[in-house]
């Protein structure tokens, strides 16, 4: 996944480069309308960097991981010298290579600063062309994912060497949907996945042809039609053409025509070719498959539903309980059913998820439910920096206990033990290791089950309490990326095989009386091609002979084949996938099922006769289970060598600028940007020259250096900074309000900390200490001062963003200041400022807006703030209304016009427009000085004014919103009707 990174922390770092023209100087801070929101990216542990140095790349861990890094340093040069050969193209540098043991480590990273949400294997970005990737338990994964990201280095480098070769702006970028594919298709043979979305969109019919590829932009589906468009083209024209496209891709800025020129095909042929070789692959299947839909009850289908689990309370109610997305949020809900499981009510939110920091993400495709026999629901949440898992009595509808694990990381599926004593989940700890531990409740004693490099998952305890089922890759063909049922006996410690073969066995369920585990599998054919994921059923009452325990494995007990062969059936033959089965004790099957890009849960009835039934039975050769797998490795001092971390400054950015303008004359300057390999460690030099004073150069040169450094959880910034010149500033209290331009000397030094509490919460301080001189010729003015200004901030965001802006939720900010001059006494005022904003979501898409806002500077040179334009009082100019004390308010209902608008009409697909929403509005404002009414045209001050009106908003390219305002402007509180406006204006909805 290519990722091209922006480099400022918001907030932070706003406040960093507005302090050099001078704002932090006298606090009003907040005069747009929501930078200083936003979710907290939190750096919650302390990563003690090394470096693994190879032959071709710069690996950097951390020590409990090395292991680990070791692996990655193998499978990264044999990354190397097979991509060296396909692309026919050497690297002329190192590339560095950024490992995390686990992915709540990897969310932590500053390479880039955004937040990276589930499912993000990784990323390359191309300003440093560093590779940034986590460790999930899995090393096959890890291999895949490293390969993946290695053809995005070799294709960003190659195509950049074709461009320069040939004089192009290398500006010009590969449509992504063909990078992701390459990457999938030279990662490796096209895995379940890529196996699962493929038929689902050709069965359900959201398959998209080449020229419609802008349709599914950044999504999963992109990546596996990417895929399979490459896998197509080297088949049918022969794997060099891949090459070719890349070799050609100079000759037109179109990659229509480059596709064109490569294959001799017209495009929209290619298109029809690539749609019936997939036809031909996947339609003859339809005549043994079933759609979910048509053979199944649904039990909730709307959004995304998994994991589910049931309890029969002692009142004898029944409820389902699964973890879901159904408005944008990851949610626990609970459906009550009759005895039929017919849902007798829409699912209620028991737990919801993403509006505090206890439970502030669930794993929703990862970990599952549990529930013990006495009705605990044990449940996985991300708290802070580690898992965590929750107990919640069903039957007292309350919390009981939330248990963390110190030297635990990521945690998964918890599952209970008959007695209720104790559970047993996965685990993947500093070393990127996934194990099996138990946690015995009484004791709070944590109790290690395995202990190896093989990926342990899923585990479920047994009714007789004697075994743990689980899914691992420990089985004899687990390097390529096989899955196998085991149970690990609780009181001997001894693993042994259940299933056997090339197949991806997952999610192990007991029967109620203990003689049968259900479980999906993915079987792989000799082909190499994986079938659909199915339910299928192992019977552990019936074998067939018998034979010795297999060698044993490191670290770790050793799988036991004793039974010979295994009965196995499969119960479904569905045409995608299902996932975690669950044996109810009415003889009910309950399932997630994917289907039409969607995941439901499902039942079966009469799960018994299903497992009884003759069809699909299969022996588990159990005799072929022959030792198990170890990946290679550079161990230091063998094919790789150990290296300090040492910091380092890069440079990011160089720009310069000349300006223009009436006011200010000609202007010119220029900013670098420099940050250290980690992004945790950042430096800005900017630099500029009116020469309007005709003091000479170096007396109105202005510059400002900054740091800022983000390793740590508290983020701070400082600096030191010199403005010298001409200066037009809206919010000074002494110069003329039509023109308010003035000279004015700064020079001083600041600092800022922001300290998140919580991924919603935090606080801010800041301070800056300066001398300050201002001569307003006009007013006869000749003001000296050395400031001091602090400040400190709560702010707090629970609010849901969407395409356009807010939908769901709240966020809020208090602010105080004081500025102050110590030693003329010219300047003496504090700051206060109060911002709460609501959504309330009324439906899928709609959201009534609600925005309160007031804001106060009072003393001495108290600063003005301003309003107007799109982003608050709309129907007056940008910063036309002007005080020291201010109220606002506005409320706004949002809609939606036209949800992908390019798909009526085509024409606009180039342009990325990704929806049309529609509003209504009303806003409200009042500015005054000394006096509440007291009118000051000029400023629009001293009266209440106000609009209503409506308007249209476009998002481009998923990150810039376009809005056009109609309406009726008020002044006078509403009484009188000043003029009727259209505003056009860009950015996010408030």
């Amino acid at each position: 996944m290519p990722v091209i990174p922006f480099y400022i922390r918001k907030g932070i770092a706003f406040a960093v480069m507005s302090l050099v023209f001078g704002i932090a100087t006298t606090p009003s801070f907040g005069q747009y309308s929501g930078y200083y929101f936003g979710h907290n990216k939190i750096q919650y542990d302390y990563f003690d960097w090394k470096v693994l140095k190879t032959d071709h790349f710069d690996i950097y861990y951390y020590p409990e991981m090395l292991e680990l890094a070791e692996h990655g340093a193998f499978f990264a040069e044999e990354a190397y010298s097979e991509l060296q050969n396909r692309f026919n193209f050497s690297l002329n540098h190192r590339v560095p290579v950024v490992f995390y043991s686990s992915n709540l480590h990897f969310k932590q990273t500053n390479v880039t600063p955004g937040f990276i949400p589930d499912g993000v294997g990784g990323f390359f970005e191309f300003l440093k062309g560093r590779v940034v990737i986590p460790a999930n338990g899995n090393l096959h994964r890890f291999r895949r994912v490293i390969r993946h990201e290695m053809v995005h280095v070799f294709m960003y480098n190659k195509v950049l060497r074709v461009l320069l070769d040939h004089r192009k702006q290398v500006e010009r970028f590969l449509p992504l949907w063909f990078t992701e594919g390459l990457a999938e298709y030279w990662s490796g043979e096209p895995d379940a996945q890529h196996e699962m979305v493929i038929r689902d969109a050709l069965y359900t019919n959201y398959l998209v042809p080449l020229e419609s590829m802008y349709r599914i932009r950044g999504s999963f589906v992109m990546y596996k039609q990417g895929e399979a468009f490459c896998r197509f083209l080297a088949e049918e024209y022969g794997e060099e053409k891949l090459l070719d496209l890349l070799d050609n891709f100079w000759k037109d800025s179109d990659f229509r025509v480059t596709i064109e020129l490569t294959t001799g095909q017209k495009f929209e042929d290619v298109s029809s070719q690539w749609l019936s070789w997939l036809k031909k692959q996947y339609y003859p299947e339809l005549l043994t498959i079933d759609l979910p839909s048509l053979i199944t009850d649904g039990l909730s289908t709307e959004g995304f539903n998994a994991k589910p689990t049931f309890y029969q309370f002692k009142d004898g109610t029944r409820k389902l309980f699964f973890v879901g997305n159904r408005s944008g949020l990851s949610n626990v809900y609970a459906l009550e059913v009759d005895e039929d499981y017919r849902p007798l009510e829409e699912p209620k939110v028991l737990i919801s998820g993403g509006r505090n920091d206890r439970f502030e993400s669930f794993h929703l495709f990862e970990s599952r439910l549990a529930v013990s026999n006495e009705g605990k629901l044990a449940f996985v949440t991300k708290s802070g920096g580690h898992d965590v898992v929750h107990v919640y009595d069903l039957e007292t509808d309350q919390f009981d206990e939330t248990f963390g694990f110190d030297d635990l990381v990521a945690v998964y599926s918890p599952s209970w033990s008959p007695d209720g004593t104790r559970f047993t989940f996965s685990s993947i700890d500093a070393a990127g290791f996934s194990d099996l531990y138990i946690f015995h409740i009484d004791r709070r004693e944590l109790q290690q089950l395995t202990d190896d490099q093989y990926d342990d998952r899923d585990p479920s305890w047994s009714p007789d309490g004697t075994k743990i089922a689980f899914s691992s890759d420990r089985t004899t063909t687990g390097n390529t990326g096989s899955y196998n049922i085991f149970t690990y006996g609780v009181d001997d410690g001894r693993i042994r095989y259940v299933t056997f073969g090339k197949r991806l066995d997952y999610s192990p369920s007991w029967s109620p009386d203990g003689n049968h585990i259900l479980y999906t599998s993915a079987v792989q054919d000799s082909t190499g091609r994986y079938g659909a994921q199915d339910v299928w059923v192992a019977d552990m009452s019936y074998v067939l002979g018998t034979r010795p325990s297999v060698a044993s494995i490191s670290r770790g007990p050793a799988p036991s084949a004793e039974p010979a062969w295994r009965s196995m059936k499969k119960i479904t033959q569905l045409a995608a996938a299902a996932y975690d089965p669950v044996w109810t004790k009415d003889d009910r099957i309950l399932f997630t099922s994917f289907e039409g890009l969607s995941f439901s849960i499902r039942q079966l009835e009469r799960a018994d006769s299903l497992v009884r039934a003759p069809r699909r039975e299969q022996f588990a050769d159990l005799t072929k289970a022959g030792a198990s797998w170890k990946f290679n490795s550079l161990k230091i001092g063998e094919g790789a060598s150990r290296a300090p971390f040492r910091k380092r400054f890069r440079l990011d950015i160089a720009q310069g600028m000349v300006s223009q303008s009436a006011v200010l004359g000609t202007t010119g300057g220029g900013i670098l940007a420099f940050s250290d390999i980690m992004g945790d460690d950042y430096l800005y030099l900017t630099i500029f020259n009116s020469g309007l004073s005709g003091r000479g150069f170096l007396q109105d040169l202005s510059f400002q250096l900054a740091r800022v450094q983000l390793k740590k959880r508290a983020n701070i910034g400082y600096g030191v900074y010199r403005y010298s010149g001409r200066r037009y500033d809206l919010t000074d209290p002494d110069a003329p309000a039509a023109l308010p331009i003035f000279f004015e000397s700064i020079y001083g030094g600041f600092g800022q900390v922001s300290y998140p509490l919580s991924k919603f919460t935090r606080f801010e301080f800041s301070t800056s200490f300066n001398w300050s001189r201002k001569e307003i010729a006009v007013e006869r003015i000749d003001r000296q001062a050395l400031l001091l200004s602090n400040s400190v901030s709560f702010i707090q965001d629970k609010s849901i963003y969407w395409m356009n802006g807010p939908i769901q939720g709240w966020r809020a900010k208090v602010s105080a200041a004081y500025t102050t001059d110590i030693q003329y006494s010219n300047v003496s005022y504090y700051t206060l400022t109060a911002d709460f904003r609501h959504y309330i979501r009324l439906g899928r898409d709609y959201t009534l807006a609600s925005w309160v806002m007031g804001r106060m500077n009072h003393g001495k040179e108290a600063r003005l703030f301003v309003m107007g334009g799109s982003w608050d009082i709309r129907g007056f100019h940008l910063f036309d209304v002007r005080g020291q004390k201010i109220w606002f308010t506005s409320h706004e209902f949002r809609f939606p016009l036209l949800n992908s608008p390019s798909i009526i009409l085509p024409i606009l697909a180039p342009f990325g427009i990704a929806n049309l929403r529609g509003a209504v509005f009303f806003d409200a404002a009042h500015a005054w000085n000394e006096k509440y009414h007291n009118p000051r045209p000029e400023i629009n001050a001293g009266e209440t004014i106000g609009a209503i009106g409506y308007g249209f908003r476009i998002n481009i390219f998923g990150v810039l919103v376009l809005r056009y305002d109609i309406g009726l402007r008020y002044r006078d509180g509403f009484k009188e009707m000043d003029k009727r406006f259209r505003q056009f204006f860009f950015g996010f909805d408030f």
